[in-house]
């Protein structure tokens, strides 16, 4: 049940709980400092991570409502036990910056293991500084931080179709989730706040869809669910209490001194934790391009002619309602001996995928786009195409499909409100009918991908030993295709 405590203790208990947050709080602040910078900018480029801003406010609101109905607790404590818990949540949270974060650097701004990393060391310090029972009784806010992961968050939207429509739902539903938690001290409220939640919430994001449908897709995940989320938790406080409700819950059984002793743990966790970097993305450089395209296409340039042309759906799933993907398949008029010793005349797929900001190419690189559940890619090559474009040039080995195919990809920007990724691919099958893979993600097969680098390192997806085949016919083709835009423009 229960225990009543004076005006002062309170006071004292209050006091104490919140040293310690601040404790927590700021030895997250500083070992994650790069993560939060990372993440300002990416909100501020438009990328679909504003959603992590209200996942502490939405964390804190539910920790307060358990908090409310905590009682019935018996005052057994085991301080080795909170520290053994407490120390390996903590190794944890270390490992997963330091170790798997560099493993998935080409997907970092996908996978954002960091910020998962963030909240398991959050967890690791309430153990330590609240004592693993209490922390426990906290169960539901710590599933909420660990399913909104950015991983789980972008795995959903994708499936419910990617708009900033589908990413305000998605908000407005861990808004209703944090509702529930905090006011569900009985199935019927938690019912009412969830469905409350939910009914309000949609009645802005409406609004910015039919009135600011060109607005960032921050602006759909924040103002709706951050709207409703404080409109429906103030309703069901006031509505309980009438006013300031003081608190009575058991006092914490980790006390002061030992606080103090394990306090500096963190703090040099957290030190670590700030010295390792942020891993390197090896993102394509963003490059001036010609002046805007009336079509999501190139200009076919001299001595190739077009043999058809294919549209794909599937990218308004991943890059926004506008994004748009179109094939063209060319062919050489000439064959050229150094490209084919028989002297067939080649075949080069260019693909042309054009969205409204470049920066939404930072998280699905341009191999994410292929199914490579069975095949290694080799590392990047960096070249010069001319008018300042910069391309990254790659080739894969599929074991499966025992092909072996080589990318040539760049970015450029034609207009403030038009980027687009060019991509020029080949396969080492020169036959004219010969088969080309086809661009369509897989997510059960980068699933295995990356449980594959999860297990065995980078090493398992990786070609070492690569010949670069096409590498020559690609720059020169790139050259040409560059200088055709150019010219028509």
């Amino acid at each position: 049940m229960s225990v009543s405590v004076s005006s002062r203790e309170r006071t004292v208990l209050f006091a104490r709980t919140v040293t310690r947050w601040i404790i927590i709080v700021a030895a997250t602040l500083i070992g994650y400092w790069s993560t939060w910078q990372q993440l300002a900018s990416e909100i501020a480029r438009g990328t679909g991570g504003g959603y992590v801003l209200l996942v502490p406010p939405f964390a804190v609101l539910a920790a307060e409502g358990v908090t409310r109905r905590r009682g019935g607790e018996l005052p057994i404590h085991d301080r080795q036990t909170d520290c053994i818990v407490g120390g390996i949540v903590v190794a944890m949270a270390l490992g997963m910056k330091a170790l798997l974060v560099p493993r998935y650097g080409t997907s970092y701004q996908l996978m954002h293991l960091d910020v998962l990393s963030a909240w398991v060391f959050v967890l690791g310090g309430c153990v330590l500084l609240f004592g693993l029972r209490t922390a426990s009784r906290y169960w539901p806010v710590w599933a909420m931080l660990l399913l909104t992961s950015p991983l789980v968050y972008r795995a959903v939207l994708v499936q419910i179709g990617g708009t900033k429509f589908a990413a305000g739902i998605l908000t407005l539903l861990l808004a209703a989730g944090a509702i529930t938690v905090a006011v569900g001290r009985t199935r019927r409220r938690a019912v009412l706040g969830f469905g409350a939640t939910v009914a309000l919430g949609f009645v802005p994001l409406g609004y910015l869809t039919a009135t600011y449908p060109d607005a960032r897709i921050g602006v759909f995940q924040l103002v709706p669910a951050g709207a409703a989320a404080l409109v429906v938790g103030a309703g069901f406080y006031l509505q309980r209490h009438r006013g300031v409700a003081p608190r009575t819950v058991p006092p914490n059984p980790v006390r002061a001194g030992e606080v103090a002793r394990t306090a500096p743990v963190l703090g040099v966790v957290a030190a670590v934790l700030a010295a390792v970097p942020l891993p390197d993305q090896k993102l394509t450089p963003v490059s001036p391009g010609p002046p805007p395209a009336a079509v999501a296409r190139q200009v076919t340039p001299p001595g190739w002619y077009q043999l058809e042309g294919l549209d794909y759906s599937w990218p308004r799933r991943y890059f926004g309602s506008t994004a748009v993907l179109h094939r063209q398949m060319l062919r050489a008029l000439e064959p050229r001996s150094e490209w084919d010793r028989l002297e067939r005349p080649r075949t080069v797929a260019v693909q042309t995928l054009q969205v409204r900001r470049a920066s939404v190419f930072e998280l699905y690189p341009v191999e994410t786009n292929y199914h490579l559940g069975g095949a290694r890619v080799s590392p990047k090559i960096r070249v010069q195409l001319g008018h300042g474009v910069e391309a990254d040039f790659f080739t894969v080995v599929d074991d499966e499909l025992l092909l072996t195919w080589s990318l040539m990809s760049f970015v450029w920007e034609r207009g403030p409100v038009q980027a687009q990724r060019v991509s020029l691919l080949t396969v080492d099958n020169h036959e004219l009918d010969a088969p080309f893979p086809q661009p369509s993600p897989n997510m059960a097969s980068n699933a295995r991908s990356l449980l594959s680098v999860f297990l065995r390192g980078n090493t398992s997806v990786e070609d070492s030993a690569s010949e670069y085949k096409d590498l020559e016919m690609l720059i020169d083709v790139g050259r040409e295709l560059v200088e055709a835009q150019w010219r028509a423009s």
